[in-house]
Protein backbone atom coordinates (compact mmCIF):
# COMPACT_ATOMS: atom_id res chain seq x y z
CA UNK A 1 0.00 0.00 0.00
CA UNK A 2 2.87 2.37 0.69
CA UNK A 3 4.03 1.88 -2.89
CA UNK A 4 0.58 2.42 -4.44
CA UNK A 5 -0.12 5.62 -6.34
CA UNK A 6 -3.66 5.71 -4.96
CA UNK A 7 -5.75 3.59 -2.58
CA UNK A 8 -9.55 3.49 -2.76
CA UNK A 9 -11.60 3.04 0.43
CA UNK A 10 -15.35 3.21 1.03
CA UNK A 11 -15.55 5.41 4.15
CA UNK A 12 -14.01 8.53 5.63
CA UNK A 13 -13.20 6.44 8.70
CA UNK A 14 -11.14 4.02 6.62
CA UNK A 15 -9.20 6.91 5.10
CA UNK A 16 -8.48 8.39 8.52
CA UNK A 17 -7.30 5.03 9.85
CA UNK A 18 -4.93 4.53 6.91
CA UNK A 19 -3.51 8.03 7.11
CA UNK A 20 -2.90 7.70 10.84
CA UNK A 21 -1.43 4.21 10.65
CA UNK A 22 0.75 4.57 7.59
CA UNK A 23 1.53 8.27 7.57
CA UNK A 24 0.83 8.61 3.85
CA UNK A 25 -0.24 11.79 2.10
CA UNK A 26 -3.94 12.69 2.19
CA UNK A 27 -4.33 12.82 -1.60
CA UNK A 28 -3.17 9.20 -1.97
CA UNK A 29 -6.35 7.83 -0.36
CA UNK A 30 -9.64 8.34 -2.21
CA UNK A 31 -13.08 7.71 -0.67
CA UNK A 32 -15.66 6.07 -2.98
CA UNK A 33 -18.66 4.73 -0.98
CA UNK A 34 -20.25 1.40 -1.96
CA UNK A 35 -23.72 2.83 -2.39
CA UNK A 36 -26.64 1.99 -4.73
CA UNK A 37 -27.41 3.10 -8.26
CA UNK A 38 -30.56 5.15 -8.69
CA UNK A 39 -32.01 2.36 -10.83
CA UNK A 40 -32.12 0.16 -7.71
CA UNK A 41 -34.87 2.28 -6.15
CA UNK A 42 -36.42 3.75 -9.31
CA UNK A 43 -36.62 0.80 -11.69
CA UNK A 44 -37.97 -2.38 -10.11
CA UNK A 45 -40.91 -4.77 -10.04
CA UNK A 46 -42.65 -6.17 -6.97
CA UNK A 47 -43.51 -9.71 -5.99
CA UNK A 48 -47.11 -9.65 -4.80
CA UNK A 49 -46.66 -12.90 -2.87
CA UNK A 50 -44.10 -11.25 -0.59
CA UNK A 51 -46.21 -8.12 -0.17
CA UNK A 52 -49.26 -10.15 0.75
CA UNK A 53 -47.38 -12.42 3.14
CA UNK A 54 -46.26 -9.55 5.36
CA UNK A 55 -48.99 -6.96 4.82
CA UNK A 56 -50.29 -7.12 8.40
CA UNK A 57 -46.92 -7.31 10.18
CA UNK A 58 -44.45 -4.82 11.60
CA UNK A 59 -41.39 -6.07 9.74
CA UNK A 60 -37.83 -5.80 10.99
CA UNK A 61 -35.71 -6.56 7.93
CA UNK A 62 -32.15 -7.82 7.70
CA UNK A 63 -30.51 -8.16 4.27
CA UNK A 64 -27.18 -9.86 3.66
CA UNK A 65 -24.67 -12.31 5.08
CA UNK A 66 -25.82 -13.72 8.42
CA UNK A 67 -22.47 -14.61 9.98
CA UNK A 68 -22.45 -14.25 13.74
CA UNK A 69 -20.27 -11.14 13.68
CA UNK A 70 -23.17 -9.42 11.91
CA UNK A 71 -25.04 -9.30 15.21
CA UNK A 72 -28.24 -11.24 14.53
CA UNK A 73 -28.01 -13.20 17.78
CA UNK A 74 -28.48 -9.92 19.64
CA UNK A 75 -31.39 -9.06 17.37
CA UNK A 76 -33.04 -12.39 18.19
CA UNK A 77 -32.46 -11.82 21.90
CA UNK A 78 -34.10 -8.41 21.54
CA UNK A 79 -37.07 -10.01 19.83
CA UNK A 80 -37.40 -12.34 22.79
CA UNK A 81 -37.56 -9.33 25.12
CA UNK A 82 -40.26 -7.63 23.06
CA UNK A 83 -42.27 -10.83 22.66
CA UNK A 84 -43.06 -10.76 26.38
CA UNK A 85 -45.78 -8.24 25.50
CA UNK A 86 -48.59 -10.12 23.77
CA UNK A 87 -49.81 -7.09 21.81
CA UNK A 88 -46.37 -6.64 20.30
CA UNK A 89 -45.71 -10.35 19.85
CA UNK A 90 -48.72 -10.63 17.58
CA UNK A 91 -47.47 -7.84 15.32
CA UNK A 92 -43.70 -8.04 14.87
CA UNK A 93 -41.78 -10.22 12.45
CA UNK A 94 -38.03 -10.45 11.93
CA UNK A 95 -37.37 -11.26 8.27
CA UNK A 96 -33.82 -12.40 7.50
CA UNK A 97 -32.88 -12.41 3.81
CA UNK A 98 -29.45 -13.98 3.62
CA UNK A 99 -27.49 -17.01 4.70
CA UNK A 100 -24.32 -18.28 6.37
CA UNK A 101 -23.00 -21.65 7.52
CA UNK A 102 -23.56 -20.50 11.11
CA UNK A 103 -27.32 -20.12 10.63
CA UNK A 104 -27.93 -23.22 12.73
CA UNK A 105 -26.75 -21.21 15.75
CA UNK A 106 -29.34 -18.51 15.03
CA UNK A 107 -32.08 -21.05 14.38
CA UNK A 108 -31.30 -22.92 17.59
CA UNK A 109 -31.58 -19.69 19.60
CA UNK A 110 -34.90 -18.90 17.95
CA UNK A 111 -36.17 -22.33 19.04
CA UNK A 112 -34.83 -21.92 22.58
CA UNK A 113 -36.73 -18.65 22.92
CA UNK A 114 -39.84 -20.10 21.24
CA UNK A 115 -39.77 -17.41 18.56
CA UNK A 116 -40.33 -19.59 15.49
CA UNK A 117 -43.53 -17.72 14.61
CA UNK A 118 -41.73 -14.37 14.79
CA UNK A 119 -38.65 -15.07 12.66
CA UNK A 120 -38.52 -15.97 8.98
CA UNK A 121 -35.23 -17.25 7.57
CA UNK A 122 -35.65 -16.55 3.86
CA UNK A 123 -32.15 -17.60 2.82
CA UNK A 124 -30.37 -16.07 -0.15
CA UNK A 125 -32.77 -14.46 -2.61
CA UNK A 126 -32.34 -13.02 -6.07
CA UNK A 127 -31.52 -9.33 -5.86
CA UNK A 128 -34.54 -8.70 -8.07
CA UNK A 129 -36.67 -9.59 -5.03
CA UNK A 130 -34.91 -7.14 -2.70
CA UNK A 131 -37.29 -4.26 -3.54
CA UNK A 132 -40.24 -6.42 -2.50
CA UNK A 133 -38.66 -7.18 0.87
CA UNK A 134 -37.73 -3.52 1.28
CA UNK A 135 -41.29 -2.47 0.52
CA UNK A 136 -42.66 -4.56 3.40
CA UNK A 137 -40.03 -3.40 5.91
CA UNK A 138 -40.79 -1.02 8.77
CA UNK A 139 -37.20 -1.02 10.07
CA UNK A 140 -33.94 -2.02 8.40
CA UNK A 141 -31.27 -3.33 10.78
CA UNK A 142 -27.49 -3.63 10.75
CA UNK A 143 -26.44 -4.85 14.24
CA UNK A 144 -22.75 -5.33 13.42
CA UNK A 145 -20.23 -6.24 16.10
CA UNK A 146 -17.49 -3.67 16.43
CA UNK A 147 -14.04 -4.43 14.98
CA UNK A 148 -11.62 -2.57 12.74
CA UNK A 149 -13.29 -3.82 9.58
CA UNK A 150 -16.84 -2.96 10.64
CA UNK A 151 -15.74 0.39 12.08
CA UNK A 152 -14.28 1.48 8.76
CA UNK A 153 -16.67 0.07 6.14
CA UNK A 154 -20.33 0.36 5.19
CA UNK A 155 -22.73 -2.51 4.85
CA UNK A 156 -24.38 -1.96 1.46
CA UNK A 157 -27.73 -2.82 3.08
CA UNK A 158 -27.72 0.63 4.75
CA UNK A 159 -28.08 2.33 1.39
CA UNK A 160 -30.63 -0.21 0.21
CA UNK A 161 -32.75 0.49 3.29
CA UNK A 162 -32.44 4.25 3.06
CA UNK A 163 -33.18 4.38 -0.65
CA UNK A 164 -36.61 2.89 0.13
CA UNK A 165 -37.30 5.40 2.95
CA UNK A 166 -36.89 2.78 5.68
CA UNK A 167 -35.68 4.03 9.07
CA UNK A 168 -32.55 2.16 10.10
CA UNK A 169 -31.40 0.74 13.41
CA UNK A 170 -27.65 0.20 13.55
CA UNK A 171 -25.03 -0.75 16.09
CA UNK A 172 -22.37 1.74 17.13
CA UNK A 173 -19.83 0.35 14.69
CA UNK A 174 -18.16 3.66 13.93
CA UNK A 175 -18.72 4.25 10.21
CA UNK A 176 -22.41 3.34 10.18
CA UNK A 177 -23.03 5.18 13.46
CA UNK A 178 -21.49 8.36 12.08
CA UNK A 179 -23.45 8.10 8.84
CA UNK A 180 -26.83 7.50 10.47
CA UNK A 181 -26.33 10.26 13.01
CA UNK A 182 -25.19 12.72 10.33
CA UNK A 183 -28.12 11.97 8.03
CA UNK A 184 -30.63 11.50 10.88
CA UNK A 185 -31.92 8.40 9.11
CA UNK A 186 -32.36 6.14 12.13
CA UNK A 187 -31.32 5.16 15.63
CA UNK A 188 -28.10 3.71 17.07
CA UNK A 189 -27.67 1.01 19.71
CA UNK A 190 -24.65 -0.28 21.56
CA UNK A 191 -23.25 -3.39 19.92
CA UNK A 192 -24.44 -6.73 21.34
CA UNK A 193 -26.90 -4.97 23.67
CA UNK A 194 -30.21 -6.79 23.20
CA UNK A 195 -32.01 -4.66 25.77
CA UNK A 196 -31.09 -1.43 24.00
CA UNK A 197 -31.97 -2.93 20.62
CA UNK A 198 -35.43 -3.79 21.95
CA UNK A 199 -35.85 -0.29 23.39
CA UNK A 200 -34.92 1.37 20.09
CA UNK A 201 -37.19 -0.90 18.05
CA UNK A 202 -40.08 -0.07 20.36
CA UNK A 203 -39.42 3.65 19.92
CA UNK A 204 -39.90 3.25 16.17
CA UNK A 205 -42.79 0.82 16.60
CA UNK A 206 -44.71 3.24 18.80
CA UNK A 207 -43.88 6.45 16.90
CA UNK A 208 -44.78 6.10 13.20
CA UNK A 209 -44.28 9.82 12.63
CA UNK A 210 -40.67 9.60 13.80
CA UNK A 211 -40.13 6.49 11.70
CA UNK A 212 -41.47 8.22 8.61
CA UNK A 213 -39.30 11.30 9.19
CA UNK A 214 -36.13 9.25 9.66
CA UNK A 215 -36.94 7.15 6.61
CA UNK A 216 -37.53 10.19 4.42
CA UNK A 217 -34.28 11.77 5.64
CA UNK A 218 -32.43 8.69 4.45
CA UNK A 219 -34.19 8.58 1.11
CA UNK A 220 -33.53 12.25 0.44
CA UNK A 221 -29.86 11.80 1.32
CA UNK A 222 -29.47 8.91 -1.13
CA UNK A 223 -31.33 10.64 -3.94
CA UNK A 224 -29.65 14.03 -3.60
CA UNK A 225 -26.15 13.20 -2.39
CA UNK A 226 -25.25 9.53 -2.10
CA UNK A 227 -26.51 7.40 -4.97
CA UNK A 228 -23.75 5.93 -7.14
CA UNK A 229 -24.26 8.54 -9.84
CA UNK A 230 -23.42 11.24 -7.28
CA UNK A 231 -20.50 9.67 -5.42
CA UNK A 232 -18.69 8.00 -8.31
CA UNK A 233 -17.23 11.33 -9.41
CA UNK A 234 -14.16 10.77 -7.25
CA UNK A 235 -13.52 7.47 -9.03
CA UNK A 236 -13.96 9.03 -12.46
CA UNK A 237 -11.59 11.83 -11.53
CA UNK A 238 -9.03 9.29 -10.37
CA UNK A 239 -9.16 7.41 -13.68
CA UNK A 240 -8.83 10.66 -15.61
CA UNK A 241 -5.84 11.68 -13.52
CA UNK A 242 -3.93 8.58 -14.61
CA UNK A 243 -5.29 8.44 -18.15
CA UNK A 244 -2.53 8.16 -20.70
CA UNK A 245 -2.27 11.10 -23.14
Amino acid sequence: MLRADRTIVVTKEAKTELLDRLGIADHKVVVVPNTVKSSFYNDFSLDQTILEKYKDKFVILYLGDTGLRRGLLSMIEALGIMAKEDSIKSQIKLVIVGKNSSDKVLQRRVEELDLQALVDFEGWQDIALFPSYLKIADIGVSPLHRNLHHDTTYANKLFQYMSFAIPVLVSDALAQKNLVEEVKSGLVHKEKDATEIAEKILILYKDPDLSKKLGMNGKQFIEEKYCWEKVSGNLKDLYLEFEKP
